[in-house]
């Protein structure tokens, strides 16, 4: 009789290891949301296309490769295709709206390609909605896009400061 009372664990052992396992849960959820939260600084104030480094469009499509880092002001030529009706970041935006609640929802992300015969897709470009309206761009226009390569865990995408339509002969 004895042995089966040692052998079960009380009531006190199970809150116990409840708590453990709760615990854990709500450390890999914290470390979870705070690993997947994206960077969106403002807009800034005044644009001086001097401060960006202009870059292939292939390093665009690999910036690890190129290396690029967050934080990296470039320009580079590209096509645009279309406003996109997915979030191509789902799962990584929805981690960050613990941090970034409003301003991060309200991006606008858009395709492109490196050339007018759609090679090299790339969904990872932002604007803001008032952007959208400001520069109105349309499929395959081909564009100069100044903006700050922007942490998205993994990797980066490229918030938009500002679009110059690029005139073909």
């Amino acid at each position: 009789m004895r042995k089966a009372a040692a052998a079960r664990p009380g009531a006190a052992g199970d809150a116990g290891r409840r708590m453990r396992y709760l615990g854990i849960w709500l450390a890999l959820a914290v470390f979870l949301a705070a690993s997947a939260c994206g960077e969106l600084r403002p807009l800034p104030p005044n644009f001086d296309a001097q401060a960006y480094r202009a870059i292939d469009y292939q390093d665009l499509l690999h910036p690890d490769r190129a290396g690029l880092k967050a934080g990296d002001l470039v320009c580079v030529r590209a096509y645009f295709w279309q406003y996109l009706t997915y979030d191509p970041a789902v799962l990584r935006n929805y981690l960050t709206l613990f941090r970034y609640p409003v301003s991060w929802y309200r991006l606008k992300w858009f395709a492109t390609y490196a050339s007018d015969k759609m090679e090299g897709y790339y969904d990872l470009a932002a604007l803001s909605p008032e952007q959208e309206k400001q520069y109105k761009i349309k499929r395959l226009d081909h564009i100069l896009i100044y903006g700050e390569l922007s942490p998205l865990k993994p990797g980066l995408f490229l918030r938009v400061h500002h679009i110059v339509k690029i005139a073909e002969d």
